[in-house]
């Protein structure tokens, strides 16, 4: 770690760093301020950044200490709760309104009608909390409320005017939606959003370091290097992959290589499970209470936020007593049962009439590394979630950034942790051993790596107030373009400068022409973006040109890549005002951005409409179904089933899609007595007889391979489909039937169309016939087929006809 003497030595080069090109640095002659907030999922901080001329130099940023009232009396701290809470005729943000919470029960606080907490999580969807009162009913609004109380605590902690207002740190994978509703929460505060002040998070911890020990990494940064932020907080774990240039006499050049958020993967699910696992049964025994008379509603809404401060504080007190032994090489010797943290006194808690006492709540390190265990798997990276919380590994969000980035982990040069969950030793040693080359920047103290992301974003604020940019420059690392009957179009050039172009409006193109002719039925025009010279496909369209056209009518294509990445394109007749313009947006087209979220999302957004009856009466089968399957896409397969029955319920008649689909999910569960039974009778219902290959297929499963062949038998009476025929080949290999495992693959390789054609179902089954056959030129174009598909890169349609070009272009 590097000591107060290169603190100094960055600081004192402050203004070098943050200078632009070709620029002379001037330094202002009054004094300036700027402040910047880190809106958090559990605390949220405000920094600032005073300029005083007679000191030649500014800084260094410093969190300001915010004064929280409470119950109990006024409380100071920088990091502030983003809790906020309704009670006694006023409201409450901060330490009082999460002293509130611990109290909820016993004040009949419920959570998102008069009590919000953990909000960030739901910011950006469509999620409204309809028994809240009026300026209280959504995410954004409650993150106004949070954004208002650290403004205004800025605004009377300093007489000096602001030079720069805000700068507010999000997620670096937030997408357009979560970004708007950010600024929203912004201006609901008062505060004037401007271009550059939504900063990501991972930049804006990497700043502060960077200002904080620049002198000791500047050097290495003459070659490119490969940076992870690790932000790993009390709600969130955003992953970052970053490569990092010092050009010479410019500005730091970052190229965003992949971005990860898993939301609801944090500090705060540590947390839950400390009450679940740990506090509720430590509760129970004391109060001679059986867990089985304590129902859903019971502990997750009454007990769990009463006691989510209690296990907050045995987690924070135990981790620091574990990283005191591992300093002094004695904790992997000793009795995990014997080191241990406890709190003195009693805790509470009312509800329906009954009253619980939690006496001396303890945790022990044999308990906290059986909890940690699953969120520190390597190897099963899935999402598990019950009623009562969620548990999913620190590395699924790590092993895909990486993955997706085409980088190997031994290969990172630097890993940046950030979050105050960061600081569990455990957590620290997993990450050691998973990038075993990678150089671990962290800070001493808990308190700084969780203001680090505010302090950060006042270097970055202190640059826009400056220069009019920020400190890292964001570049177009890769060149894009547009895809044309007769070779590409550069629209975007490679290490360009965003926002591209400058002044941020729209680049016009008049290189497009119409492919075609068409008098009476128009054009289907095909837009394809391509990235690279290898041209990846970026992202694609059709355009529905409305006749009479002429070949070689000129098109127009207006075009902006924005400082948030984000790709604007509009293309129409340049001549002809008539017919719908073609328009894309892009985010985040060369970067990576892993989001297994967003089906959670979008299953809140449907569970919402139709909660307050949105959906139309002919539309909530079918939509009831939709949240089924994507319950099960994120493997909670239980929550699926129910509503799939829900939905049988609805149509009241047998469905064979549902009764199909249930039949599935059951047997992922393991429950084949159940699946079949729902196989079985979708198979009955006309058209449904894949039903009786999914039996087959289970009971393959089991090893029950007569069986199995019955019913693939009756499958393929119906309909002689290749999966069904290469199943059947497993079925006559497992009987040592060689002639009929052939016979089956011959024909089922008959059958399979072009790889490009097949669904992932079929292509899955492909793969496995290819791999029987020992056809191993097409096993590796079916394998490099799944890889494409993996990587989340749509193939175009196919449909259509690409544009034109005018006369005498010369193409890239």
């Amino acid at each position: 770690m590097v000591g107060p003497e290169s603190r100094r030595k960055a600081m004192t080069n402050l203004p070098v760093l943050l200078t632009p090109p070709s620029t002379e640095i001037k330094l202002p002659g009054e004094p300036l301020r700027v402040i910047a907030i880190d809106l958090g999922t559990t605390n949220s901080t405000v920094a600032e950044i005073a300029w005083h001329p007679d000191e030649g130099l500014a800084g260094p940023a410093r969190c300001l200490v915010v004064k929280q009232e409470t119950a109990e009396g006024d409380y100071f701290n920088a990091l502030v709760p983003s809790v906020v809470a309704i009670h006694g005729g006023k409201v409450w943000v901060g330490e009082g309104a999460k002293r509130l919470r611990a109290r909820a029960p016993e004040l009949g606080l419920k959570q998102n009608e008069t009590l919000f907490f953990e909000c960030k999580n739901e910011i950006g969807n469509q999620k409204t909390y309809h028994r809240a009162p009026d300026g209280f009913r959504s995410a954004a609004a409650i993150g106004g409320k949070v954004l208002q109380f650290l403004y205004e605590a800025a605004l009377n902690d300093n007489d000096l005017p602001l030079a720069r207002t805000v700068v507010t740190t999000v997620p670096a994978s937030f997408q357009t939606a979560q970004r708007r509703d950010t600024i929203k929460a912004a201006e609901l505060a008062g505060i004037k959003v401007q271009g550059g002040d939504l900063l990501d998070e991972p930049v804006a911890a990497f700043l502060d370091y960077l200002f904080e020990y620049g002198a000791d990494l500047a050097p290495e940064l003459q070659e490119p290097k490969l940076l992870v932020v690790f932000d790993f907080g009390g709600g969130t774990c955003d992953v970052a992959v970053f490569r990092l240039r010092a050009v010479r006499g410019g500005p730091l050049q970052t190229e965003s290589l992949a971005v990860s958020r898993y939301h609801r993967l944090g500090g705060g699910d540590i947390d839950k499970a400390i009450i679940h696992e740990v506090l509720i049964p430590q509760l129970c025994a004391q109060n001679e209470v059986s867990q089985h008379d304590l129902g859903y509603e019971d502990k997750k809404i009454f007990i769990e936020p009463a006691y989510l401060g209690v296990a907050e504080a045995l987690k924070i007190s135990l981790c620091t007593e574990i990283s005191r032994l591992i300093k002094f090489n004695q904790y992997d010797g000793r009795d995990k049962e014997v080191v241990s943290a406890k709190l003195p006194g009693v805790y509470p808690c009312q509800f329906r009439g009954r009253s619980l006492a939690l006496k001396a709540p303890k945790l022990t390190a044999t308990e906290f590394e059986k909890l940690l265990e699953p969120f520190l798997d390597r190897d099963m990276l899935f999402a598990r979630e019950t009623e009562y919380r969620m548990t999913q590994s620190i590395f699924a969000p790590l092993t895909d950034a990486l993955d997706r980035s085409g980088l190997d982990r031994e290969k990172v040069d630097w890993c940046l942790l950030v979050g105050g969950s960061s600081l569990i030793p455990q957590v620290i040693r997993a990450l050691k051993d998973f990038m075993p080359q990678a150089r671990l920047l962290t800070y001493q103290d808990r308190e700084s790596i969780q203001t680090t992301v505010a302090r950060g974003a006042a270097y970055h604020a202190l640059s826009l107030a400056l220069f009019g940019r920020g400190v890292v420059q964001p570049v177009c690392h890769d060149r894009i373009a547009i895809r044309t009957k007769s070779g590409v179009v550069e629209l975007i050039p490679k290490g360009v400068s965003l926002p591209y172009p400058a002044s941020k409006r729209f680049e016009k193109s008049h290189a497009l022409a119409v492919p075609e002719t068409a008098l009476t039925q128009g054009i289907e025009l095909r837009v394809e973006i391509v990235a690279g010279e290898e041209e990846r496909l970026l992202g694609s369209g059709i355009w529905n040109i409305t006749p009479p056209i002429n070949r070689g009518d000129p098109l127009l294509l207006e075009f902006r890549f924005d400082d948030n990445q984000v790709l604007d394109l509009k293309l129409r007749l340049a001549e002809k005002e008539r017919g719908k313009p073609f328009t894309m947006t892009l985010e985040n087209p060369l970067t990576n951005v892993v989001n297994p979220w967003v089906e959670k999302m979008e299953i809140e957004d449907l569970e919402e409409k139709l909660r307050t009856g949105k959906i139309p009466k002919a539309q909530m089968v079918d939509v009831t179904i939709e949240v089924a399957r994507k319950y099960a896409k994120i493997g909670q397969r239980e929550k699926a089933i129910e509503y799939l029955q829900r939905a049988l319920r609805a149509k009241n008649r047998p469905d064979g899609y549902i009764l199909n689909l249930i039949g599935i999910y059951f047997a992922e569960l393991g429950d084949h007595e159940k699946a079949a039974k729902y196989y079985q009778e979708a198979a009955r219902l006309p058209g449904w007889k894949v039903a009786w290959f999914n039996l087959a297929l289970g009971l393959k499963r089991q090893g029950k391979f007569r069986d199995a062949k019955v019913f693939i038998d009756k499958a393929l009476e119906r309909e002689r489909q290749a999966p069904y025929l290469v199943l059947k080949a497993q079925l006559a290999e497992a009987a040592e039937d060689m002639a009929e495992r052939e016979t089956c693959l011959t024909e089922a390789m008959s059958i399979f169309g072009p790889i490009s054609s097949l669904d992932d179902w079929e292509l899955g089954w492909l793969l496995t016939a290819v791999k029987m056959a020992g056809d191993q030129e097409k096993a590796e174009k079916a394998e490099t087929e799944r890889r494409r598909r993996a990587t989340g890169i749509e193939a175009p349609d196919l449909r259509g006809v690409l544009p034109g070009t005018q006369e005498g272009l010369v193409k890239v």
